[in-house]
């Protein structure tokens, strides 16, 4: 059965699309198994915040897209124009580039490469991955490893945070003179915070939910904590704002912002928003003294400074492309192995017959050189009996020709 991709990214989607197909850790098992439920596809779900893909073995993969648009409640004549899809060695190269960050928002990018290997395990727990994809990411992430090992690929990518701190300091100036809260306490909340840190501001508070988590990389940045819901009335006293939660709600309003614009007798405030589904209602870019950068803004901004990686780029896709080929031809053979055991089986049974029959010929008396005469005779009848009579049938079919020759490697004499 082909192996099948279907997929939204940063490059097909806007954040508005992408946000709405966020499936987060929590419930990807759910989703795993209910897309099992409803199409019986052995499938494995990437979601992260620039990208969600489904890879699946399916009879018909038009109940994939189905179930994705029935899902989240989209019609698929409005869908379609942001999936892309792919099918066999073009699912792997496509992977390949995914997990080597080849086809990252930012070239290079290492963490996306954990995420994959993340998605293999929730699919592999829930039962719904297969042995054949099983064995297809795992492949996937040695030629990925094989990317990042000869090729300077992931070499000085350009940050996030680099370049939240470079429009922050086109704002403010020096970042010493500012104050700066971070919304959440994952692993982005921490990149930046440490980024930052780097740079002393004047002060810098985490926000979390769960108090002990935030109080916990406060200190590692040495800040101070706080619970989410005290940012209403403490948001005025900074300066920048990064958030990046996995709520799947707007945390931060247009009201909450108003006030704080208020508070700080409209000093600007700088809010960026790294979470998708977004944290911060977009209606708040229309508030003067506000600037309000999403993470595709910030990408955007990136990509004009990546160090130029054509020649990475190169030998990166020349290994994709390579391995590609080298899989797909090893899975051709493992598909045929019990049909060449079928064929090995059935020549040794018909030898072994007319090995029985020479023994019991020659035990009687019969002269050896005629039993041997007549065993190669035997087996060379019913050895090719099938290819002889495929071609009596198939009559003129230059194909049962052409592939009898290739098989008994059959080579006309020149006249």
């Amino acid at each position: 059965m082909d192996l099948n991709l279907v997929g939204l990214n940063h490059k097909t989607a806007p954040i508005e699309i992408r946000e709405k197909f966020v499936f987060s850790h929590d419930m990807l098992s759910h989703v795993l198994k209910d897309l099992r439920l409803k199409t019986g596809a052995k499938a494995l779900i990437l979601s992260t915040c620039n990208r969600t893909e489904i890879y699946f073995q399916s009879k018909d993969p038009k109940e994939i897209y189905q179930w994705l648009s029935s899902f989240n409640d989209i019609k698929f004549s409005e869908l379609k124009k942001y999936l892309y899809t792919h099918s066999n060695q073009d699912c792997y190269v496509h992977a390949c580039k995914v997990a080597s960050g080849l086809d990252s928002m930012l070239i290079g990018e290492t963490q996306i490469f954990g995420q994959m290997k993340q998605a293999s395990q929730v699919a592999n727990l829930s039962g719904v991955q297969g042995k054949f994809i099983n064995t297809f990411f795992q492949d996937i992430f040695k030629t990925a490893k094989k990317v990042r090992t000869e090729t300077q690929i992931g070499s000085s990518p350009t940050t996030i945070a680099s370049c939240a701190l470079s429009i922050a300091k086109k704002i403010f100036g020096e970042i010493n003179q500012t104050q700066v809260m971070f919304v959440g306490a994952g692993e982005i909340s921490e990149m930046c915070a440490k980024y930052f840190q780097k740079h002393h501001p004047k002060k810098i508070s985490i926000a979390n939910r769960s108090f002990e988590k935030g109080e916990a990389l406060a200190k590692k940045v040495n800040g101070e904590a706080c619970l989410i819901g005290e940012i209403y009335d403490q948001l005025h006293n900074y300066d920048i704002l990064i958030s990046s939660t996995a709520s799947q709600l707007p945390i931060i309003g247009l009201g909450m912002i108003e006030q704080a614009l208020s508070k700080r007798k409209h000093r600007p405030i700088m809010l960026v928003d790294l979470a998708i589904p977004r944290d911060i209602e977009s209606e708040v870019s229309k508030l003067d003294d506000v600037f309000l950068y999403t993470l595709d803004d910030l990408v955007k901004i990136a990509q004009q400074g990546v160090i130029n990686r054509q020649d990475a780029t190169k030998k990166a896709n020349q290994i994709i492309e390579y391995q590609a080929k080298d899989f797909y031809h090893k899975s051709k053979q493992i598909k045929n192995i019990p049909t060449i055991k079928l064929l090995r089986d059935q020549f040794e049974n018909i030898a072994l017959i007319e090995a029985k029959k020479a023994r019991n010929s020659i035990k009687i008396g019969s002269p050896s050189e005629e039993v041997i005469d007549k065993l190669i005779s035997n087996l060379t009848k019913k050895f090719l009996h099938g290819p002889t009579t495929a071609i009596r049938d198939n009559g003129q079919d230059t194909e049962i020709d052409l592939l009898i020759k290739k098989i008994y490697n059959i080579k006309e004499e020149k006249k």
